[in-house]
């Protein structure tokens, strides 16, 4: 047991803690700056930063992502890096401070990127984003850097015053696409002062990206029409004709027969008539 606990305290002073990610500050992302190397000889640091902001001009609503990773290793050497470290906020990240006064030991090297995705909603005007890079590097070697520029104030800030030891290698890049906008500001600030021991390696770069998208459209329903209620015509009224009674079917056609009945009661009242004036004649008197 007491030699598991030796070996393990070898390990743990042998092999150097990596520092952890950074996670943002104030809009700021600051990371792998002045790294010594490995066990206070040479070594190599490998970081990145990944973020993507996104700003609403309409409703002025913004949030953002933050991915990075940080690794710490034995120079000229590849390792598997570990997880990125993933920060969402409310805020947008204008600023990286990364991989400034590192590695400044023989044979070290400084690899480090930065890409920022600025997602827009609205109508808004991006331009060509300006680039001091490779300025007082490469002493004694070819550089490699494209754009080679010498820009105060630019917003990409990198390479600088790096790689100059003896044998050095300069490689630094910036997308040719670069663009950067008045409502987003960004400032990148990377691999300055970096790797100036002899035989020294700098590999940096940077993308900036400036993505427009359109606003949604909310479309507003159409309301339904009221249906207008519609007059049902009343049926034409249809006279009515009360028929006359009749009599009750015999065959025999009523006119006449109502004639005949008619004449013979007539006949019967003269007769009666005639015998009552019969009867009341008067009696002579001798």
């Amino acid at each position: 047991m007491a030699l598991g606990l030796v070996l393990s305290a070898f390990v743990l002073t042998a092999s150097p803690l990596a520092p952890a990610a950074a996670a943002p500050v104030d809009g700021t992302v600051e990371q792998c700056n002045d790294v010594a190397g490995v066990d206070g000889g040479t070594g190599a640091v490998e970081c990145s930063v990944t973020i993507d902001n996104y700003l609403d001009l309409a409703t002025g609503a913004t949030r953002s992502t933050t991915s990075t990773v940080v690794s710490v290793h034995k120079a000229n050497t590849e390792v598997p890096l570990p997880a990125a470290t993933v920060v969402n906020s409310t805020e947008l990240i204008r600023s990286v401070d990364q991989c400034n006064g590192a590695i400044n030991v023989g044979g070290g090297n400084t690899i480090c990127t930065v890409t920022i995705n600025n997602h827009i909603t609205g109508a808004t005007t991006d331009y060509p984003a300006t680039v001091n890079q490779c300025v007082g590097s490469g002493a004694t070697t070819e550089l490699d850097c494209v754009p080679l520029q010498n820009t105060t104030g630019a917003p990409i800030d990198q390479c600088n015053n790096s790689g100059n030891g003896g044998g050095a290698d300069v490689h630094c890049r910036v997308n040719p696409s670069a663009t950067v906008t008045n409502e987003v500001p960004i400032t990148v600030n990377q691999c300055n002062y970096s790797s100036n021991g002899g035989g020294s390696t700098v590999e940096c770069a940077t993308e900036l990206n400036t993505i427009m998208e359109a606003a949604e459209v909310t479309s507003t329903p159409t309301p339904t029409p009221t249906p207008t209620p519609t007059e049902t015509a009343l049926p034409a009224p249809v006279d009515t004709v009360l028929a006359a009674p009749e009599l009750a079917a015999t065959g025999v056609e009523s006119a006449p027969l109502l004639i005949s009945v008619a004449a013979g009661a007539l006949l019967l009242g003269l007769g009666a008539l005639l015998a009552v004036r019969r009867t009341a004649r008067p009696v002579r008197r001798d």
